[in-house]
């Protein structure tokens, strides 16, 4: 994400820097500097426990009393809560200030506010009175928020992803002329000189420039991200064999075409990286090139010095790029790390949890089980161990082993969403529904109505062919997600389950028009509303709707059976076997799937016509 003013909350986020040195003076926080000539240098630091959910690093604030995940995100200038959040919380929203906008890869957001929250609580301080930028999606994996670099650079800042944690360094004026990888030892070390476009900034972003294929770009460290190169700089730097992704989604509401190109050598600082593909978007985000996401974040340990404006990082190994694995070369650092170090001793259960995290994130399932077995033995009734477990054996399709760590995880803490909702997931069996009916429905009474957690629960309803309680998961969501990149979807599947169940259509053409208003390129929103237009008996309209939704993705079966109907209600006998015919071509089972919610054509022409005799 990133802001264009930095126009508000910097008298807090001088209030939060002056509030963890009193923590560190307390607590007596140093970290031993082992580099030689640095016996003056001192440096008091703060840790910010860190878990890695799937591409997303996420650390927990206290907010007004609750705990609120929140993506730890470089990339974003101030920290922000989305509107559900603001909802859950009680915080009143106003408008931004004036001259501030949020922006991202995929555009502005359109419908940002600001709100104060009344207390947070973050490495044993608390401070008042703090802003939060409301707005944002719904990132699914039940995080409402970003924290962002008011908080984040309000010193030197330490990113040990790959261990979980984010440190907060406060050298000494000792430090100034010091490298800052106190860590390193014999490990290879890069350095690099950051940029500073914005000199007033008080917490400028994390810039500098890369060398693509031999060329200059110029990129932006982005935790908030997984790495990704503009459209323009890709060919630019001479990337031709662009495959198609899909569209890419970012802070704003609107979304971007992705591809993934390959790309020969990458540079930065003392580091090489051959061979590997990328991801590719059609962004424009002031001069910024390239974002270096969270994926190189993983692969390094990363020290930014605020003072000195220069980053410090060591490679950890494995890939560094979430596309691919690179080769390692000689001239590598691939071919010259060690890897992660060992955990001391003394290191407790959370810290092999939060690694065994990161390793699974970074695709090493291997060393993830070993942290996580080791979790999970020191402290078998903590829950939060046996559900990342559980997720790294989903992962490595096991599913039996991860039922019986969700269920255990269950014993331990009965509250735990995040369990119930990937044991909700794992036991969705249509024909055996009762298990799941009863986590999500646990659920339904457990979480508030503004937890992004509804969506998925609609999609689990819907599964299982609960209708009634797919329409009130998705009441709840688009109350609370109002303008969302998921906003148009979940419009759509509140529209056609309204379709199937024959009930409330007036509410259900009004989640239609709106889907469609949001996103006009989407058959599938357009089908939805044929199939309703049928139920209202208007086969002219339905017809229309069915030929639009066709002419947007003609592999859709719906379209043409809806289609089949209404040419038949208009007396097109020849014209209706043939849609039946073309929608059975694509799914086979559409007449029984039809026939379930009363949408099937009679019985005569639910079947094909007889082959004519030779």
């Amino acid at each position: 994400m990133e802001m264009t003013e930095e126009s508000t909350g910097m008298r807090a986020a001088k209030r939060w820097a002056h509030q963890a040195l009193a923590v560190i003076s307390a607590l007596g926080l140093w970290v031993a500097c082992a580099q030689p000539g640095w016996a003056a240098c001192k440096v008091q630091s703060l840790e910010l426990p860190v878990t890695m959910k799937g591409s997303r690093a996420v650390a927990t604030l206290g907010i007004n009393g609750q705990d609120i995940p929140l993506i730890v995100d470089s990339g974003a200038f101030f920290s922000t809560l989305t509107h559900a959040a603001a909802q859950q919380l009680k915080m009143k929203v106003r408008a931004l200030p004036w001259g501030m906008e949020i922006t991202g890869v995929t555009g502005r957001d359109e419908h940002a506010g600001l709100a104060t929250a009344e207390r947070i609580n973050l490495l044993g301080g608390e401070l008042p009175n703090v802003d939060f930028v409301i707005g944002g999606n719904d990132d699914r994996n039940g995080t409402m928020g970003l924290l962002g670099r008011n908080i984040l650079s309000v010193a030197d800042t330490e990113y040990d992803l790959a261990h979980g944690l984010v440190r907060l360094m406060f050298p000494n004026e000792d430090c100034d002329k010091h490298g800052m990888a106190y860590w390193a030892g014999d490990t290879p070390v890069s350095e690099i000189e950051l940029l500073r476009p914005d000199r007033k900034a008080k917490t400028p972003a994390i810039e500098t420039i890369a060398l693509v294929n031999g060329k200059r770009l110029r990129v932006l460290f982005d935790t908030g991200a997984r790495t990704v190169m503009s459209l323009k700089a890709a060919k630019s730097v001479g990337v031709t064999d662009l495959k198609a992704t899909g569209r890419v989604g970012g802070v704003g509401q609107g979304t971007v075409a992705g591809w993934s190109g390959a790309i020969d050598r990458f540079e930065l600082g003392a580091e090489v990286v051959h061979n590997v593909r990328l991801s590719v978007a059609d962004f424009e985000l002031r001069e910024i090139d390239m974002l270096l996401g969270v994926d190189f974040f993983l692969s390094h340990r990363i020290y930014v010095s605020k003072k000195q404006r220069r980053m410090y990082f060591t490679y950890n190994g494995g890939q560094v790029f979430a596309l691919s694995k690179p080769e390692p070369k000689d001239d590598s650092d691939e071919a010259k790390s060690s890897g992660l170090p060992e955990l001391g001793p003394e290191a407790k259960a959370s810290s092999y949890a939060r690694r065994g995290a990161a390793s699974m994130a970074r695709k090493d399932y291997k060393a993830a089980l070993a942290d996580l077995d080791r979790a999970c033995e020191m402290e078998p009734q903590v829950a939060e161990h046996r559900v990342i477990r559980a997720t790294l054996h989903l992962q490595m399709r096991q599913a039996k082993l991860a039922k019986q760590d969700l269920d255990a995880a269950l014993a331990a803490d009965p509250a735990h969403a995040e369990a119930r909702m990937k044991r909700a997931t794992l036991m969705a069996k249509p024909s055996k529904p009762d298990a799941a009916l009863q986590d999500l429905d646990e659920l339904d009474r457990l979480l508030p109505a503004q937890a992004p957690q509804r969506l998925q629960m609609a999609q689990i309803y819907l599964r299982l062919q609960h209708l009634p309680a797919v329409v009130k998961q998705l009441d709840h969501w688009l109350a609370a997600y109002p303008h969302d990149l998921a906003t148009a979807d979940a419009l759509n599947q509140r529209c056609w389950t309204r379709v199937m169940l024959h009930s409330d259509l007036t509410q259900a053409l009004r989640d239609c028009d709106r889907a469609i208003d949001l996103d006009a390129e989407q058959g599938k929103y357009f089908d939805s509303r044929g199939w309703l237009r049928l139920r209202q008996g208007e086969w002219h309209k339905a017809l229309a709707d069915f030929d639009r939704a066709l002419k947007l993705d003609d592999k859709l079966a719906w379209p043409h059976y809806g289609r089949g109907i209404a040419l038949g209600k208009l007396g097109d006998a020849a014209g209706a076997q043939a849609a039946l015919a073309a929608a059975r071509e694509r799914r086979p089972e559409i007449d029984q799937e039809a026939g379930r919610y009363g949408l099937a054509v009679d019985a005569a022409a639910a079947k094909p016509a007889p082959a004519s005799a030779p």
